[in-house]
């Protein structure tokens, strides 16, 4: 019957259509690729717009942060960071190594809207390439200082000791498949190697939401080649990225050895981080929001998503649930609309990952962000600063 559609298929169209059809073709052609650019166009400058005229503007050039200092209220504050770089960039605000906020893949001569809670205290920014130096962040404090947050640390203990226990296991994986990892590699088998690299990235992307919070590890463990100055060949530039560079593109182990023992020793400082510093509540749906974010911000909107960023997503997707899980208690007892919203979206995005891949990456797009959107919403729910 197939064969019959087809045959029958290919005697209709033998008749040349007439050059008054043909006009009106071109004319349908062009008026929808004159409206996929609108379209496009404002997707571009949506976050221009979004800011007030009391956002604090931040410009990072090829060589750092106009201004390089910068002091505001304590509190929520929106900051509008302009690329006038040649390449795209991320933008952080530091606590020491501790990452309390960001925004990733801001591309050469966009803007991109960041709001941030934060409390009296010196913090410091990333500008633009890892290597340029780092702007300073004055937080003063303000009248709503005194105000008292409706949840105390103690409702946080019991979620944050099964956190810990959550990060132990993971790191615990982590580190077998990164030894696995180095051993392969060393050995020179290559299928060996990404089997490897597939089960120790999956660890590592739920951990995703703990690691992003120390600068200095996520930058050696997962930074990507634009954020180097020579990028690919930048000697700086080490970690997951720098092996699937070798295992996938190139299809090749040579030269892989020393990047993936410096894979294993700094994940067994992160497994030491891990030991003495406790994540702060708010990081926990924060933290989330962020690394989802940072996760869509690299995906482009109009090519099929690859199979290591769907991996990428569904590691993400597994750490975002337990932080879920574990927050739930007190957003049912704070607000149990909040949690209704996280769990749809969690299960909207989980569904979508089950789905079989195809040619379209909108849902998954789609789900990732408004998951990220719901979770920005947690810390004022549950009355946090970050």
């Amino acid at each position: 019957m197939n064969e019959t559609r087809h045959a029958t298929s290919r005697t209709a169209t033998t008749q040349p259509p007439s050059p008054h059809l043909l006009r009106i073709g071109v004319a349908l052609a062009a008026l929808a690729m004159l409206a996929a650019l609108a379209l496009f166009y404002a997707s571009l400058h949506h976050a221009d717009d979004a800011p007030g005229d009391d956002a604090t503007t931040v410009t990072v050039t090829a060589s750092g942060c106009q201004p390089n200092a910068i002091s505001v209220p304590a509190g929520r504050t929106t900051f509008l960071v302009i690329n006038r770089s040649p390449r795209a960039i991320e933008w952080e605000i530091l606590d020491g190594v501790m990452v309390l906020e960001e925004r990733e893949n801001i591309a050469p001569g966009l803007r991109q809207p960041l709001t941030a809670a934060l409390t009296p205290g010196d913090y410091a920014m990333t500008c633009g390439l890892l290597s340029n130096p780092r702007g300073t962040l004055h937080v003063v404090a303000g009248d709503g200082d005194a105000a008292i947050a409706a949840l105390s640390r103690k409702d946080f203990i019991a979620p944050l000791a099964e956190y810990s226990v959550y990060l132990t296991l993971q790191t615990r994986e982590l580190k077998t498949a990164a030894r696995a990892l180095h051993e392969a590699i060393v050995a020179d088998d290559l299928q060996g190697a990404r089997a490897a690299y597939r089960h120790a990235r999956l660890a590592d992307q739920r951990l995703a939401m703990a690691t992003g919070l120390f600068n200095d590890l996520d930058q050696r463990l997962n930074a990507r080649a634009d954020y180097f100055a020579e990028r690919e060949d930048d000697p700086d530039f080490v970690g997951f990225h720098r092996l699937a560079l070798g295992l996938y593109d190139r299809q090749d182990t040579a030269g892989l050895a020393p990047i993936a023992a410096q894979l294993v020793d700094d994940i067994e400082a992160l497994a030491q981080r891990f030991k003495r510093q406790t994540v702060p509540p708010a990081q926990l749906a924060n933290g989330s929001a962020r690394v989802l974010q940072a996760w869509h911000d690299h995906q482009p909107a109009d090519a099929p998503l690859a199979e290591p960023e769907r991996a990428d997503l569904r590691g993400l997707a597994q750490g975002t649930g337990k932080i879920v899980d574990l927050l739930a208690p007190l957003l049912e007892r704070q607000a149990p609309e909040t949690l209704a919203t996280l769990d749809a979206r969690l299960e909207a995005l989980h569904a979508d990952l089950k789905a079989p891949p195809s040619g379209d990456s909108r849902a998954l797009l789609d789900d990732a962000g408004a998951l990220a959107e719901a979770l920005r919403e947690v810390n004022a729910a549950l009355a946090l600063s970050t």
